[in-house]
């Protein structure tokens, strides 16, 4: 008792003033929005009255022109002004409702007990002293996280500071009412835990600030490698733990990075929706998101038709057991393995001197450069400057080339027909240019004449404009034809094969790589390569350098090649890279060795790997369940946290019609129990089809059912039905497993991509099966 009061009559008093702290801030932040808000509203109405509006001479013009930018900056610093206010006002609203989650007294080495209070932003006093709520990334915030009552320390810019942790207090707040209050000796206390992994599921990832645990907060911290490897079971907080680690490198370095320089990639578009509103929540623009398929898409979407990896999954898929589906499975493995990234790299080493394939420059059947011309000025540059500098001054000797060849071409029978043909618009632009030139009055003489070469002119330009486009992207550089090389000669590739050997299957490979690049189609395995490959010959021209931090989730199902290229195309981007060894559930990198060559990208020094083993999301019947799918070696890091619940069903199906009869049983059952998130998994995209129609038939109409394709960028609520490969890092209150037979989940690889379509379920687990059930599925459960 302190003064007579309970500690929750304590807290209670005290959360009273924090509150009227907060509402006296937002009756000032609204004051300043409204005034700003009329400010915005004033100018803009009035931004014409305030123009001196003059253009009889060319001082004048000037003068007018000053007027106007003075204006315009004039409105864009009171919107500037007024989004902030907007922000500020948004930013309180939040506290008010959830001002802070924890509280630590804290003594420095011979120094006073400090109450510390810590929330999701920061609370100061008008005094600009008075910490009324600590930011959960300020320093001593860390203590929170990583300490039990007793000796204790956090890391600030200037130093270590140590001193005793008396008290370790946790509240659940919501609108502005407290609900709970638990005293701990835990990093967080498992009631405050229990009590957030107990809610239901909603269609957007939360933020875990209030429950972000010891090995979390190492992750969230760390400042000191360049690259950090995240090995994480599923449901142990990896995504969260990044993105919390987004907001605290936004916060510690505020000033000097911006969201822009932060990239995340993301395994597929509906997990980019998933994980959008982590950060809003946080008080923290969204740093940039996108796929490693975006990236493909970019470069080489609109010259070729690319397969995507879900496409490269369904094919597989579908060859299964077939010599095709065999060949193309060991193709898939070799393209992706280190193996190969070396065997081009030495390739590489090659064309420094000869090998590249260049494309002629052509018009209408007349050659104006051709691709030995290209090759003898190419290497007549030392190889020393690089592929860069070679492939820009080759580039500018072409532009000069097509633009001596234009001049020539004046009087051509081509252009004079171009130059009788030319429309109503083309023949007044050329007639204003010769006016401002001086022609159309009383004393010129060669109008008409000026008039034919103006147009002739502009006829060439328009004809050879998209070749001169064309060079300046560098498609005279043949990165298709230098690809198919490697493939085309077997003395070539033992050549650059690191052990002088062919892989397996390398004739199948070539066969392949003729019949479909041929037709400008390419297989997902062979995009990466291909855009490594390109990008070298331009010499990483469009590198981006300008990001500082690059995130990749489920990094374990990228190949050692993206590694790579994702390494180049990001110089100087610290790297956080998160997955699960035992989710690697694509056939390009389940045998890439864990993390598929990510730690092989920099230095020991600059690299850490931590590990997450406790998994959170599901109950502990479960993870129990999943961990059996596994190997025992596989499962023997997980450790599930102890939140109890119903014990994983199996249930074994006749036919389709009594599998879709019972899951849509289920589904209600499972939404009258108040689950609002209720995932139905296939294996694959055309099972989701067939499901869909199927549950459609015997659900009532005001029951939510969504068809998930590979396209769909967000998460609806009710009931999803998707293929296996889009679940991933995705949760539900409810997971039903469709038909998990033998047949469906036979093969060893089958083994993960059953244990990560089990992990997804946060409360409840069916799994139906057809005739006999998966090997891997624990029977007996």
């Amino acid at each position: 008792m302190v003064n007579g009061l309970s500690p929750r009559e304590e807290e209670e008093q005290r959360l009273s003033e924090v509150l009227r702290q907060v509402e006296a801030r937002m009756h000032k932040e609204l004051t300043v929005l409204s005034q700003r808000r009329g400010d915005v509203v004033g100018i803009r109405q009035e931004f014409w009255d305030d123009v001196r509006m003059n253009f009889s001479d060319a001082t004048e013009m000037g003068e007018t022109w000053t007027s106007i930018m003075q204006q315009k900056e004039i409105l864009i610093e009171r919107e500037r002004s007024h989004k902030v206010a907007f922000e500020a006002v948004e930013r309180l609203a939040k506290m008010h409702d959830n001002p802070y989650f924890a509280r630590i007294d804290f003594a420095e080495e011979g120094g006073k007990p400090e109450r510390i209070y810590i929330g999701r932003a920061s609370l100061v006093g008008d005094d600009g002293e008075t910490f009324w709520v600590y930011d959960w990334r300020a320093p001593v915030s860390s203590l929170f996280y990583d300490h039990e009552p007793g000796p204790a320390s956090y890391e600030t810019p200037q130093g270590e500071i140590r001193g005793e942790l008396a008290l370790k207090r946790q509240f659940v707040i919501r609108a502005g009412k407290l609900k709970h209050v638990f005293d701990t000796d835990e990093t967080v206390g498992d009631e405050i835990l229990q009590a957030v992994l107990s809610e239901k599921s909603d269609t957007s990832m939360k933020s875990i600030v209030a429950t972000i645990q010891k090995e979390q907060n190492r992750v969230i911290r760390d400042e000191k490698h360049r690259l950090l490897v995240v090995q994480g079971a599923a449901g142990s907080g990896k995504t969260s733990a990044a993105l919390q680690r987004v907001a605290y490198l936004l916060y510690r370095f505020r000033g000097t990075l911006t969201p822009d320089q932060i990239v995340l990639f993301s395994p597929n578009p509906v997990f980019k929706g998933y994980v959008s509103r982590v950060l809003p929540d946080l008080g923290e623009a969204n740093m940039r998101q996108m796929t490693f398929r975006e990236l493909i898409e970019a470069r080489l979407g609109r010259r070729f038709q690319v397969e995507d990896l879900f496409a490269q999954t369904e094919a597989l898929s579908a060859a299964e057991g077939s010599p095709e589906g065999e060949a193309r499975e060991l193709a898939v493995r070799y393209k992706g393995s280190e193996h190969f990234f070396l065997t081009v790299e030495r390739y590489f080493e090659r064309l420094e001197t000869e090998g590249i394939r260049f494309r002629p420059l052509r018009f209408r059947g007349a050659t104006i450069a051709s691709s030995e011309e290209m090759a003898e000025r190419y290497y007549a540059v030392k190889a020393s400057e690089g592929f860069a500098y070679r492939a820009s001054q080759l580039r500018k000797w072409l532009l000069g080339r097509l633009g001596e060849w234009a001049e020539s071409q004046m009087g051509e029978p081509w252009v004079e027909e171009a130059a009788e043909l030319a429309d109503d618009e083309e023949i007044q632009r050329a007639y204003v240019e010769i006016r401002r030139g001086g022609g159309f009055h009383e004393e010129a003489f060669d109008d008409e004449e000026r008039m034919t070469d103006t147009l002739m002119k502009r006829a060439i330009q328009a004809a050879v404009e998209p070749l001169r486009k064309a060079v300046k992207g560098y498609r005279f550089l043949d990165a298709v034809g230098t690809y198919r090389e490697l493939f085309r000669s077997r003395t070539l590739f033992t050549a650059c094969s690191p052990d002088g050997k062919l892989p397996e299957g390398w004739e199948w490979m070539a066969g392949r790589a003729e019949e479909t690049m041929a037709r400008k189609i390419f297989d997902h395995e062979d995009a990466t390569p291909l855009l490594y490959l390109m990008e070298g010959l331009e010499g990483f021209r469009k590198v981006e350098a300008d990001i500082r931090h690059l995130f990749v989730d489920e990094a374990q199902d990228y190949t050692p090649f993206q590694a790579a290229y994702l390494r180049k195309r990001f110089p100087r981007a610290m790297m956080t890279v998160l997955g699960d060894f035992n989710q690697a559930i694509y056939a390009g990198s389940q045998l890439s060795g864990g993390f598929g060559g990510w730690t092989r990208l920099m230095e020991p020094e600059y690299t850490a790997v931590w590990r997450l083993s406790t998994s959170y999301r599901s109950t502990r019947p479960i993870v129990e369940f999943s961990k059996r799918i596994l190997l025992s070696e596989e499962a023997a890091d997980i450790r599930p946290f102890q939140r109890e619940g119903e014990a994983p069903r199996l249930v074994r199906c006749r036919d389709g019609a009594q599998l879709a009869d019972r899951v849509s049983a289920d589904i209600r059952e499972l939404l009258d129990a108040g689950h609002g998130t209720i995932g139905v998994i296939a294996k694959s995209a055309r099972e989701c089809g067939n499901a869909a129609a199927l549950l459609k038939e015997r659900l009532p109409d005001e029951v939510p059912l969504t068809h998930v394709t590979g396209g769909s960028a967000e998460l609806p609520k009710g009931v999803s039905v998707l293929p296996s490969y889009l679940a991933k890092g995705i949760e539900f209150d409810a997971v039903v497993v469709w038909d998990a037979s033998a047949s469906r989940y036979g093969r060893e690889r089958d083994r993960k991509l059953l244990y990560t379509v089990c992990t997804r379920a946060l409360h409840v687990l069916h799994v139906y099966y057809l005739g006999e059930p998966s090997n891997w599925l624990p029977m007996g459960s």
